[in-house]
């Protein structure tokens, strides 16, 4: 059954409802006569959904790719393990080497490959020597020379995506080749010159007497270390798991099975068969890491909320692991930075502690195994790194320092040769908190590659990860949560017409952004209403504060805090000023029309509490104009609560609690929780805003106390401007902590993750708007951009060549 096609005109859209000179530039969009055109399949969406809850059991397998370099290495156990000659141990793995070479003649993913060449000579090198050394497949031995012979050029092509320790395994198999009597092609010319392109790092390593530091960092490569004399009684003494593996690498283990006769290595290989029957995956296990990448995915398309008791199972699995301190977690730098980081942002009490060998660049690089130097995991350090709670973790700072600098530089450099990695850190850098949902959805979605590889020895795929159900349910996703959204806008349109908001004639024009705001943080159709209660908010605000800052007289400031007191006893006619009146009627309208549609869905009347709620605002506006009108300098901790008030973060955020879909009791309303929370994301709204406001503040004649300023007055002259701005930079930092620390917590907690998230996400906003200028005065392109992009523009599901 198919759902009807959804047309969305907005031909007659106009933006500009009020006249403003510091939001003209948003008039260029969006554009006349454009129409959101959504097409959906139930059925599709049905399947796509059931597929994904599949994958998510922690009872299925995880799927990976054959790897043919994993598989050749297998194949090359002989029958007896520790001694040359004999037989193959494995005879199924040479035979599929036999049926599995490619047209071209290489062995590899994805033959043809434009970015995977090196990965293709690695893969077709080590399936050579398996053939050869069992004396099988002369004539697949022949075209596989000539595939390297035709494409060695490779070797020091700098932009091809190079397989982890590529500079040393590949000329070591090409010693081994020539020993073995098989003739490499001319253009296959290493000798030392491939040294040259090898990281310093660990350039002095290969001929290090210190049998322990070349185990833990280049014993992942140890295949390759072969003429370096590798230790491998003491590789793996010191190295091996408790499955048996080197590194959970068949690779690596089949090589030490070669040189030693180990039971252990032997098991593990053989349960890899069982699993398998013919060929080995380049990794192996991977089902901690491979599900916490699902979870990470998801939530990076904005599909999570479809899914959210399997994905609690994952993460109850994982913390269980976590606490028993399971290898494969504890093993694994990549995975242990994203188990880290899913489980504190999921509510999990769980120490920093674990990272503490990663937060310092130098300590990382001379101790880490060269599995896990590569961005991939240098990414997920630095986005563990951005999860910190506490005022001072000192850890999770250091790693924020010397990652987030590597990168920048990367990128500077543009030596991230995955043009969709490149992407990918180039995102990351925004920070965590200023990136808004739906804007990282979007992303994604454009980013997401079916057919994208991972790369470790090998270029490998896990259709468990990049998954056509997971894009074809967040691609639809988007579009209908976007068609909606339209219908949103033109009531949003159409009550700013009724409150005759367009007559004052000035002010900022707000609305467009304030509806892609609410859609930014406020995913799915169910949340309708409290998108629509969250722009009117910012609206109402907004204007409100322009008129207390610039417009209103000083009675007309107590009049308007005294119809509020009186609520339904104010005058309908007979207004001081006209401003007076539009901007009365229109919070009155408004709030009892919310306090309406709350009191239906919360089961009780909600009036009062949202009049009260406005009736905090406006006397906090009013108590900052007297401050600034009559030259009182407040304290400082008069300032810092009355700052956080004429922000308005309450009327936003507490209104739209009620249209979250619970029912909130009156007590947990008034809860120091909910205190705590506005408090917080009321201070760090405010500051936020302070940081980038106070120069214009300062030479302007608005009636407004920034805090910048409010240092800078109260030092006499003893404080820099540079040392007032570092003093609100630490308290936003330390605010923003505590913030984030009370929303991940579940002990003690009478509101939902979902409430929560509310205050939250009102900070992003915060930090997304104000990262360079008072983003609601200056309009910045980006957020053009983004605005375009969440609301109007096509998806772009091409990009996936990105990857190529």
């Amino acid at each position: 059954m198919s759902c009807q096609t959804k047309i969305i005109p907005i031909s007659n859209y106009q933006t500009g409802i009020w006249t403003s000179k510091h939001y003209s530039s948003v008039d260029s969009f969006p554009r006349k006569g454009r129409s959101i055109i959504v097409k959906c399949n139930s059925q599709s969406i049905q399947d796509s959904t059931e597929k994904i809850r599949e994958m998510l059991s922690t009872n299925a397998k995880i799927e990976i790719s054959p790897s043919a370099y994993d598989t050749a290495w297998v194949a090359m156990v002989p029958s007896s393990p520790g001694y040359s000659g004999g037989k193959p141990f494995f005879p199924q793995c040479l035979d599929w080497i036999l049926e599995n070479q490619n047209p071209d003649g290489s062995w590899g993913l994805d033959p043809g490959h434009p970015s995977l060449v090196k990965d293709s000579l690695s893969c077709t090198l080590a399936c050579l020597l398996a053939l050869r050394k069992w004396n099988l497949g002369q004539q697949q031995i022949h075209k596989g020379l000539d595939y390297i012979g035709t494409n060695g050029c490779a070797i020091c092509d700098k932009d091809q995506v190079s397989p982890i320790g590529f500079d040393i395994i590949f000329p070591s198999m090409v010693n081994s080749a020539r020993e073995m009597g098989l003739v490499m092609p001319d253009s296959i010319k290493l000798d030392t010159s491939i040294y040259n392109m090898l990281d310093p790092r660990y350039v002095s390593l290969l001929g290090n007497d210190c049998i322990a530091s070349k185990n833990q960092i280049l014993g992942y490569v140890a295949e390759g270390l072969g003429k370096y004399s590798c230790n491998w009684n003491e590789l793996l003494s010191t190295q091996q798991r408790s499955n048996g593996s080197l590194f959970n690498s068949p690779a690596t283990t089949a090589a030490a099975l070669i040189h030693r006769h180990d039971g252990k290595c032997l098991e593990y290989l053989l349960s890899i068969q069982k699993i398998h029957k013919t060929w080995v995956p380049t990794i192996h296990p991977m089902d901690i890491y491979a599900r916490l990448c699902m979870i990470d995915t998801l939530e990076r398309l904005g599909i999570r909320r479809h899914f959210e008791q399997e994905i609690g199972s994952i993460l109850d699995q994982t913390y269980r692991y976590w606490q028993q301190e399971d290898e494969e977690i504890f093993s694994d730098v990549t995975c242990l930075a994203l188990a880290f980081r899913l489980l504190r942002m999921h509510g999990y009490e769980i120490s920093p502690d674990k990272l503490v060998a990663f937060s310092e660049e130098e300590s990382f690089f001379n101790t880490t195994s060269i599995q896990f130097t590569g961005i991939p995991t240098i990414l997920e350090l630095y986005r563990a790194s951005e999860v910190a709670l506490d005022e001072e973790e000192i850890i999770l700072d250091k790693i924020q320092a010397w990652t987030s600098k590597y990168l920048k530089q990367k990128l500077l450099d543009h030596s991230i040769s995955d043009k969709r990695l490149h992407k990918q850190v180039e995102y990351a850098m925004e920070t965590f908190y200023g990136t808004l949902d739906r804007v990282e959805h979007r992303r994604t979605i454009e980013l997401y590659n079916t057919n994208n590889f991972r790369m470790s020895k090998t270029a490998y795929r896990c259709p468990m990860i990049e998954n056509p159900s997971f894009l074809s349910l967040a691609h639809i996703d988007f579009l209908m949560d976007r068609a909606q959204q339209q219908k949103e806008l033109k009531q949003l349109q159409r009550w700013c017409t009724d409150s005759r908001l367009e007559e004052l004639k000035r002010g900022r024009n707000i609305l467009l952004l304030s509806h892609y705001l609410s859609s930014a943080i406020l995913v799915g159709p169910e949340l309708s209403d409290a998108r629509i209660s969250y722009s009117q908010g910012i609206v109402l605000t907004t204007f409100l504060d322009d008129f207390f800052d610039k417009y209103a007289s000083l009675k007309e400031l107590l009049e308007f805090v005294e119809f509020i007191n009186k609520w339904d006893g104010a005058p309908t006619t007979g207004y001081r000023t006209k401003e007076l009146e539009i901007h009365f009627q229109a919070i009155y309208n408004n709030a009892n029309e919310l306090a309406y549609k709350a009191s239906i869905r919360q089961g009780r009347n909600v009036k009062d509490y949202l009049v009260g709620i406005w009736l905090v605002c406006a006397k906090s506006q009013l108590k900052q104009v007297d401050w600034t009108t009559n030259n009182i300098i407040p304290t400082m901790e008069e300032q810092l609560l009355n700052a956080s008030e004429t922000i308005a973060c309450n009327v936003v955020i507490l209104i739209t609690l009620l249209f979250l879909g619970e029912k909130l009791s009156e007590e947990l309303l008034h809860s120091e929780e909910c205190g705590s929370l506005l408090y917080l994301a009321s201070l760090l709204v405010r500051l936020l805003n302070d940081l980038q406001t106070f120069k214009r503040e300062r030479e302007g004649s608005e009636r407004i106390i920034n805090r910048v300023n409010f240092l800078l007055d109260r030092g006499g002259g003893a404080i820099s401007e540079e040392e007032a701005v570092a003093t609100v930079k630490e308290m936003i930092k330390t605010h923003t902590r505590k913030l984030l620390k009370m929303v991940v917590q579940t002990k003690g907690s009478g509101l939902s993750r979902e409430c929560k998230n509310l205050f939250w996400n009102s900070v992003r906003i915060a930090y997304y708007l104000y990262r360079q200028s008072d983003e609601l005065t200056n309009t910045q392109a980006k957020t053009k951009l983004d605005m375009e992009a969440v609301m109007y523009e096509p998806l772009n599901l091409s990009s996936h060549k990105l990857a190529s």
